[in-house]
């Protein structure tokens, strides 16, 4: 569940080491299932997470190291995913262990269900480094990238993207629980009534399956 809203960083040392990093991260966009990542940081939804699983070459596991590093939260730390190039130099140095596929898909369905971001992306310092060879998923309260982007009040990483959520008001009851689930302050409940700001979505869909109505949809936005 989202709850920490205040800066990500341990100190002051920590943030100006986060903020320089973010300098250098590719602006990203949120994606749908069929559309190519072209960047370097990519929001991604579940089903496209699982798409990039299945197409990995090969797959391994490693502990978050942001949430290793900050211990702002209790989720889950064995949950980011070194795909292809990636896997295999990590394998090979010893900081990553091989999964496959199946193993691969469970953890990345108990990263959803604990409500982290999927995000994609490319590491450069790999052999061969080509397309998205890296899946993390990332909480608002220990993450160098979403975090440094909310708590700067900036968006400039992560481009909004061809998908996004809609909201059924027929059946929607206000009861917060999209709320509790989006990193982004998306939803927010304003006088006992759901507020949702569509610019601030990223169509990650943590809120979708959660919706106890039914009243939330993922949408393509082409």
């Amino acid at each position: 569940m989202v709850k920490y809203r205040g800066s990500p960083f341990i100190d002051e040392k920590d943030k100006e080491h986060a903020v320089e990093d973010a300098k250098n991260i590719a602006t990203s966009i949120a994606l749908p299932v069929y559309e190519e990542i072209k960047y370097n940081n990519t929001v991604l939804n579940l089903d496209s997470v699982e798409r990039y699983i299945q197409h990995a070459s090969k797959i391994a596991v490693t502990d978050c190291s942001c949430r290793v590093k900050r211990k702002h939260c209790d989720s889950p730390l064995d949950v980011c995913l070194p795909l292809n190039d990636a896997a295999n130099m990590l394998i090979g140095k010893g900081f990553a262990k091989e999964v496959s596929k199946t193993e691969a898909l469970g953890i990345v369905r108990r990263a959803h269900d604990a409500g982290l971001v999927p995000m994609a992306g490319m590491r450069t310092d790999t052999p061969k480094p080509e397309g998205v060879n890296w899946i993390c998923n990332c909480c608002s309260c220990c993450c160098g990238t979403i975090g440094v982007s909310l708590w700067l009040g900036k968006d400039v990483h992560m481009l909004k993207g061809l998908a996004t959520t809609l909201t059924d008001s027929s059946k929607c009851n206000s009861c917060g629980a999209c709320v509790d689930r989006c990193h982004f302050e998306a939803r927010k409940i304003v006088g006992g009534r759901l507020v949702f700001d569509k610019d601030l979505c990223f169509g990650c869909g943590l809120c979708v399956d959660k919706c106890p109505s039914d009243a939330i949809s993922l949408i393509h936005l082409q």
